[in-house]
């Protein structure tokens, strides 16, 4: 008997190195999410309910704890990332 060829022959799933750095990114950037999340509301609780802050004060200071929020999420990907696929 001839082996016959197959449709799904020519076509790969992703490679496993995607895979996993698409899954430690997803874990991460949901754990980072969260945390600004809280982190946020407990800002907006203390400073604007408590305090009598106007948000427009406040609002700077979000962005960039924001901003300084991309380098967990960046760092441990890649650290996870490199471990995970040595």
């Amino acid at each position: 008997m001839t082996e016959e060829p197959t449709a799904n022959r020519g076509t790969a799933g992703p490679s496993p190195a995607v895979v996993v750095v698409g899954v430690v990114f997803a874990a991460i950037l949901a754990l980072t999410a969260t945390a600004y999340t809280v982190a946020v509301s407990v800002v907006n609780v203390v400073t604007v309910d408590l305090l009598g802050y106007p948000i427009a004060g406040i609002a700077p200071f979000v962005v960039i704890s924001g901003a300084i929020l991309t380098i967990p999420v960046i760092v441990p990907t890649a650290l996870i990332s490199v471990k995970r696929l040595s």
